[in-house]
């Protein structure tokens, strides 16, 4: 059964900072949402522990070091048992190339964000991931030619009393 966590206007506005920046120094971050540090610490830490925080990492740009070619695939299993789905998103989730991958509704099985160095990286990552596996019926590759926008945060509203989120936790 979902947990339900509600946020208060501070939370979102630790949350919407720390997205921004999650090295500011604790005194700093409390100086801007108008609390103690020690108060700070305590919700940062609650949010952690409620899952709202999944992780804080370092965001690095792929194309700085030199992996150029961002491709998009469409992916149709043959057979769509559980057991296959299972086995294709684990053997996904091994993948350094990739990304990204969805369970999607439509036409296709799997949509897939993968990063690789160049067209041949890209044609040995489809010869030994997706045409090896044996269950893949069909895939279409997407190149995209700009990047018009790329966001990794979620906009938090600080204006509302209160705004309840569901928890993984």
């Amino acid at each position: 059964m979902p947990k339900f966590h509600a946020l208060d206007k501070v939370d979102r506005k630790l949350l919407n900072l720390l997205q921004r920046d999650n090295q500011m120094p604790t005194r700093t971050l409390a100086e801007k949402v108008h609390i103690s540090q020690p108060t700070c610490l305590r919700r940062v830490r609650e949010l952690r522990e409620a899952g709202i925080i999944s992780a804080d990492v370092a965001l690095v740009d792929p194309f700085a070091l030199g992996y150029g070619m961002l491709a998009f695939l469409e992916v149709s299993l043959n057979n769509q048992s559980d057991e296959h789905m299972q086995d294709f998103e684990a053997r996904m989730a091994k993948e350094t190339e990739v990304m990204q991958c969805y369970f999607v509704s439509g036409e296709y099985d799997y949509f897939l964000v993968v990063h690789v160095i160049d067209m041949d990286a890209y044609y040995q990552f489809v010869r030994r991931v997706i045409s090896g596996s044996g269950n893949v019926r069909h895939f279409q590759s997407r190149f995209p030619m700009k990047r018009a926008k790329f966001a990794t945060r979620v906009a938090f509203d600080e204006k509302l009393p209160e705004v309840t989120v569901r928890v993984p936790k």
